[in-house]
Formats: C-alpha cells, structure tokens, sequence
C-alpha cells in the first residue's frame, strides 16, 4: 500500500458515526478521492464523481466478491444478484426484474391508491400516529409481502430479516455484524429447507421465480438465491424513504405548501428525499487491481466502501446540499445506485410513496413532530420512532 494515501482514523460503523454521519462524511470527502479508514481496513469513496465512476467500472470495482466488509456473509451469500457482475448478474435480474418495471407495475396501482386512501383517512381523522409504525410500515408489509407471496411465516418474520441481513454487511468485529450473521442465517435455513416451493403463494414473486427455473432461465439452486433478492431490500428502504419525507416536510412546511399546492412535484419530491436522507448509505465493492483515483493509488485485493449518501450530499455536485428543496433537479442521485446495480424495485418504492403522499397532500395542512429516533443500523438510514400531528 501507498505511503502517502489518505487516512481516516474513525470507525466508519460506530454508534457515534451512525448517529451524526453527515459532519464525517464531508470530512472523508475533502480529505480525498479516496480515504483509507484505518478502523476498517477500507477504502471510502465518497465524493459524486468518483462514487459514480466506481459504480460504472465493474471491471475494478467487483461485486462478485461480495458487497460486504466480512467474509462469513459474502461467502454465503456469494452469486446473488446484489453480488455477482455480468454477465451473471443480469441473466438474473432480467428474471428478477421483470415483473418490477413500470409496465407490470402498472396493474397494482389501483391497488395501492384505494389502500393508501383509505390508510391516510384512518390517520388523518385520528389527529395523531407514528409514521414509521402506522404509516410508513404499511403499504411494503400489506402489499410487498403479498406480491412475494409469503406464508404467514414468511410474512411475519420479513420486516426482522431485512434488517438483519443488511446489518451483517458491515464488519468484523462489530456486534450488530454478528447479529445479522445470526440473522442471516435463519433466512438461509428457511430458504433452503422450511420455504419450498410450495410455501409461496401461487401468482406471486417467489413462485415465479420457481416458474422461470421450470422453463430453465435459472437453475434451481438460484432461484432459492434470488428469493433472497426479493426478501431483503424491498422494505426497509420503502419504509425509511416514506417517515424521512414526512420528517423533512415536517422540518421544511414551505416545502410541502409547494407539494400541495402542484402535486406533479411528488415525484421529484421523492428523489430530493432519498438523495438527503439515503436509505442505503453504502455498500462494498472488491477491488480487483491496482488503481488511480484522483491521485489515489488502490492496491488489488482491497475493499472500498461506495458512500451514496456521501455522493448525495457532495458540494462538488449539488448546491447548498443540505438544504431541502423539492425542485431541485435531482434525477441523477445515487441514493438508487447506479449502472448495472441500479435497485431493481425503486420503480415499486417509488409509487407506494407517491400513493401515500398524494393522499396525504389531499388531506394535511401540516406536519407537527414529536420527537424522532433515528435506528443505529450499519448500512440503513432511517427512523424507528416518528410521531406525528396533523392539521
């Protein structure tokens, strides 16, 4: 390694960075293109361009080494979608993908409007909820486990096993690695030996899976890896997008006096959001040779962190980023990935929001908050408390 490299001597996976992120993540991106964390024995890419290149350059920055900082969990979770590069990775999203683009989505928005409606009416004429539990919860555990087609076993233990499995991307030793290991572990088992085939709804996501290894566009054996694909990232991202924009329309009412007065800003609204308050703050990659990053040189066989929610609030790219602004032109964030990885359900998330915001624009004046908690999670942001008044 070089001797000259950037470093950076704070646990990147820490309670007190978790908790305030933001004040370290600037600090990495002026200190370089990329900081060596001495901590974490990685590097972090955290500046826009440079979180952007790495992420169109699988050549050097490899998923198929695994997207985690320990090696128990990428070697047991190794040829998954989220861990694998092309061609392999997308002969499977193009089976896993499908029945998540806006064409096949289209046939559950009606759907998901009449339930929105009808959630929001129950909030509003209470005066008062959570908005992580009652709200933001909703729509992904009543329609995404019912579009995977879940048992009841299934269905119950889902929201836990996200959360675990994307804790035990971080590293070791780091307690809630270890306890996602466990986690994770439990999802294996159900998935290898107490979820075959037949315990998955028929018409939903997980029989289909099993349906297009029937017809040979999978094998088997990565039909049971790509149900891990859809257990793990289609809720808590959903449900920590939706609480952090009643949180910063709470913060910022001049904001949601806009969203109410043209609902057409929702859609952009949602973008603003997940760029200032990522759901996914970042993930691994392998570096397969030895590389130059703005005058960096990264040694093959090293890990780099790719910070999105360091990129999205990047001074180089976005002006005043901290501030919230639902007109900002904002489409090209990282807060979805990017390249090849781009999350393959943002399409889904983002129309169970837009449901529940054009309800909420129809029936709030304002957002009055109580006092938040935000998780202490290794790779999510979001909230696990909000409560909320209406007016």
């Amino acid at each position: 390694m070089t001797s000259d490299r950037p470093t950076y001597d704070i646990d990147l996976y820490s309670d007190e960075v978790i908790g305030d992120p933001y004040p370290h993540y600037r600090a990495l991106r002026d200190a370089g293109a990329a900081v060596w964390l001495t901590k974490n024995e990685a590097w972090a890419i955290t500046r826009y361009q440079d979180v952007r290149d790495a992420l169109r350059n699988p050549q050097v920055f490899s998923s198929a080494h695994g997207c985690m900082l320990n090696e128990p969990m990428n070697e047991a979770v190794k040829g998954i979608m989220l861990c694998s590069d092309d061609p392999h990775h997308m002969a499977l999203r193009k089976v896993f993908a499908e029945p998540l683009m806006p064409g096949a989505l289209a046939k559950i928005k009606d759907r998901l409007v009449t339930l929105a409606d009808a959630k929001i009416d129950e909030l509003v004429d209470s005066g008062s909820f959570d908005a992580v539990a009652d709200l933001a919860h909703y729509l992904p555990l009543t329609v995404v486990t019912e579009l995977v087609g879940l048992n009841d076993e299934g269905r119950a233990q889902m929201l836990a096993w996200a959360a675990g499995i994307f804790n035990a991307f971080g590293p070791l030793p780091n307690a809630r690695t270890e306890a996602g290991l466990a986690t994770a572990q439990l999802v294996f088992e159900y998935i290898n030996t107490r979820a075959p085939r037949e315990t998955f709804l028929p018409g939903g996501l997980g029989a289909r899976i099993f349906e297009c290894a029937d017809r040979g566009l999978v094998s088997q054996e990565q039909a049971k890896v790509l149900l891990i694909d859809y257990l793990t990232p289609a809720l808590d991202t959903t449900i920590n997008a939706t609480s952090s924009a009643i949180w910063l329309f709470g913060q910022f009412p001049d904001q949601w006096d806009l969203i109410r007065e043209d609902p057409s800003l929702i859609p952009n609204a949602i973008n603003e959001v997940v760029r200032l308050e990522s759901p996914i703050r970042a993930f691994a990659r392998y570096v397969t040779q030895d590389h130059t990053m703005g005058g960096v040189a990264l040694d093959a066989g090293s890990r780099a962190v790719i910070l999105y929610a360091s990129a999205n609030r990047d001074e180089r790219k976005w002006d005043d980023p901290e501030r919230f602004d639902v007109r900002r032109k904002v489409a090209d964030h990282m807060g979805f990935g990017h390249g090849t990885h781009t999350c393959a359900g943002m399409h889904l998330a983002k129309m169970e929001i837009q449901c529940l915001l054009e309800a909420l624009a129809r029936r709030v004046h304002r957002f009055e908050l109580g006092e938040g908690q935000h998780s202490v999670h290794n790779v999510l942001r979001g909230l696990v408390k909000l409560p909320v008044a209406v007016h």
